[in-house]
């Protein structure tokens, strides 16, 4: 009983050991679901659910749940009941209670699996009756967090996904891929499974990549960022040309960028107070997207506290400008640009 990792959850469940409660959450949503699923599947046949599983997106009612857990399982080891997203700080005290003595007593013939998936918690800022509710989970069952995986894990993970499909690719298009994903589990396996489709076999190449998978947004933007930082403007102009060419609105273009060269500087900020990623990113409230500051960790390292600041500054002056003036929006953000552009050289 207790706190556990996902690798001893999947070697438990691996060997076929099945615990009465589950409490699953954490960033990584799609191993959230992933991990759900393997335990609905450990528990039930697919062909005896439909008398033995249930699943609710929302808290049920307390005696519902009651219920269904106490009844004896139809033709099967288990019965099995999925909730996701609970709310426990939505539950009124005596529902709140109620679910307390239920998953402390389910019996040997259920299991119960609560899945966050749109629900974030932070560790610091739990509130009282989730944090009461996790604590019996862990009591009666165990308690498992789904952090954000490191873009060289996303990497390696790619690389295997494709090759138990058939396909190649190398590590640093494996990382490319992830980061044009958003480092986002549920995106990458989408785009992956397209690409092995388009490939069948063979090496996944970045042309492929670039034909197959939308580039986002801030893709689009930290490109256009390197091509400043490399005094390249012309090319980062470009950029910037076809995000317009896209119908791109342009609040969301300056957004993006005003957003990408806080991450920057936040970075910047961080490693001269020789901070980890994942402290600043927590100093900064970026729960559930760390991720965006290991890439910016990496990307700063030869840039200026004082440069970035001046960026951030020139990014506010054009946010400003567009909220508060008729001015054409695209030479507002062309503007910010070349000023950007002007600080490489002096």
């Amino acid at each position: 009983m207790g706190i556990i990792t996902e690798s001893a959850l999947g070697a438990e469940l691996k060997a076929g050991n099945l615990r009465r409660v589950y409490f699953l959450y954490g960033e990584e949503d799609f191993l959230v679901k992933t991990y759900a699923d393997r335990i609905i599947a450990a528990a039930v046949p697919e062909d005896a659910r439909d008398m033995n599983f249930v699943k609710y997106s929302k808290a049920p009612k307390s005696d519902e749940l009651s219920d269904y857990l106490d009844n004896m399982p139809f033709f099967a080891d288990y019965k099995c009941v999925l909730i996701e997203d609970l709310d426990a700080d939505a539950l009124d005290n005596a529902e709140h209670k109620a679910y307390l003595s239920i998953i402390g007593n389910v019996p040997d013939t259920s299991v119960l699996i609560i899945a966050l998936k749109n629900i974030v918690i932070e560790p610091k800022k739990v509130k009282a009756k989730m944090k009461k509710l996790m604590a019996a989970c862990e009591d009666a069952g165990c308690v498992c967090e789904f952090k954000r995986l490191t873009a060289a894990k996303l990497a390696d993970m790619t690389a295997r996904k494709f090759a138990r499909a058939g396909c190649s690719i190398s590590h640093e298009n494996a990382a490319f891929l992830a980061e044009e994903c958003g480092g986002s589990l549920t995106v990458l396996q989408t785009e992956i499974e397209k690409l092995c489709a388009y490939r069948q076999s063979g090496e996944i190449t970045r042309e492929d990549i670039e034909k197959l998978v939308p580039r986002r947004v801030d893709s689009n933007i930290y490109n256009l960022a390197k091509e400043l930082f490399a005094g390249r403007t012309g090319n980062a102009l470009h950029i910037l040309d076809d995000l317009f060419v896209q119908r791109t609105e342009p609040f969301m273009i300056l957004a993006a960028l005003s957003g990408h060269f806080t991450d920057l500087y936040r970075a910047k900020l961080g490693q001269l107070a020789k901070k980890s990623s994942a402290d600043t990113a927590k100093a900064f409230g970026y729960y559930g997207r760390a991720f965006v500051m290991d890439g910016a960790y990496r990307s700063v390292k030869n840039l200026s506290a004082g440069y970035l600041g001046d960026c951030v500054e020139i990014l506010y002056k054009a946010n400003r400008l567009m909220n508060s003036t008729r001015s054409d929006r695209r030479i507002l953000i062309e503007r910010a640009i070349t000023e950007i552009a002007a600080l490489n050289k002096k």
